[in-house]
């Protein structure tokens, strides 16, 4: 019971994040849209629509062949430290530079939607699913003779 409840969490918890951080980008788009003229305004909402929603089926297709293209042999413990360890290692401190060069990075701010969408995508994908490849090779490991 607990390993389901620890997988469901933890999906909801990405759902979760991933709401939030749509209402964000949908308030960004709407700030975006009222710059624009009032004629334009449902073609950029179909516009925004249709492209969330590619972005959405995009995400979960990417997710799925990730998925797939995992090996089913899971990693042993000193791999799985040596990734960890790298892992940690790669993470940095804030960047300095942003305040430079962060200005052009506002004015793709309306594609944080279907961005969103798409990790939405990803995540139901990659977490909604019966077991992990890593799980699979797993059981197969232990119940080999």
């Amino acid at each position: 019971m607990g390993y389901w409840l620890r997988r469901a969490v933890s999906a909801l918890v990405q759902l979760g994040f991933a709401a939030l951080l749509g209402l964000v980008s949908v308030g960004v788009w709407q700030l975006v849209e009222s710059l624009l003229p009032p004629g334009w305004h449902a073609g950029a909402d179909m516009m925004m629509g249709a492209l969330s929603l590619g972005f959405l089926v995009r995400g979960w297709v990417w997710g799925r062949r990730t998925i797939r293209a995992k090996p089913a042999a899971p990693p042993t413990p000193e791999q799985a430290w040596q990734r960890h360890r790298l892992a940690r290692a790669g993470r940095g401190s804030a960047d300095p530079d942003f305040g430079r060069r962060g200005g052009p990075l506002l004015f793709f701010a309306p594609l944080l939607v279907p961005c969103v969408a798409w990790w939405i995508g990803v995540t139901c994908a990659t977490q909604f699913i019966r077991e992990l490849p890593s799980e699979a090779g797993a059981r197969k490991a232990l119940t080999r003779p």
